[in-house]
């Protein structure tokens, strides 16, 4: 994974030129932005970097809002990452449930309201950022677990009191990742 920078990572995805702008614009100040006009694109980009946020519009030539969301949420790496949801046409209530069960975390309807928009992206950003620090936390974690199974292979004597730290960690890393599962994305 690569961390995120000092100004967390805002992907934009719009097929519209002027969208993309608008909202680059919006948020360039407090974000590191990525932009993308197809939803190829917007793979190729979550690929080679982490977002904090994916704003991604539903209408799309040739993969549309919807096929993003689901691939996206198939990646171990994406499969936490909020996505908001950009339409202007599809405001009905089946296309927001369509939206859901591909993977939205929220949805904005055009036109959009500038400070609606920061406020989701920052409350999605600082989301994001507390769930990478417990990924963060589990690996740590594990990383210590695996050094004590090793160091209890070597040191047999003192197996009880490695015994009990070991169980300790495995306790709390899958504590760890029972909280991180159970917030929503």
């Amino acid at each position: 994974m690569t961390p995120q920078p000092a100004k967390p990572r805002v992907l934009i995805v719009d097929d519209h030129p002027a969208n993309r702008r608008a909202f680059e614009t919006l948020l360039e100040d407090k974000y590191t932005i990525g932009v993308a006009a197809t939803g190829y694109q917007a793979l190729e980009l979550t690929l080679r970097d982490d977002y904090a946020v994916v704003l991604l519009d539903v209408r799309m030539p040739g993969m549309d809002g919807f096929e993003v969301a689901e691939l996206l949420r198939r990646r171990e790496r994406s499969r936490h990452t909020p996505i908001v949801f950009i339409s202007a046409f599809d405001q009905t209530v089946f296309n927001q449930k369509q939206g859901y069960v591909a993977g939205a975390t929220d949805f904005i309807f055009s036109p959009v309201d500038e400070d609606l928009l920061k406020l989701k992206v920052a409350t999605y950003v600082e989301i994001y950022l507390r769930n990478e620090s417990l990924r963060l936390r589990i690996l740590e974690l594990e990383k210590t677990l695996s050094s004590l199974h090793t160091e209890f292979k070597r040191l047999d004597p003192s197996r009880t009191v490695l015994e009990q730290r070991i169980r300790s960690l495995e306790v709390i890393i899958e504590s760890l990742k029972q909280e991180l599962n159970s917030i929503p994305s």
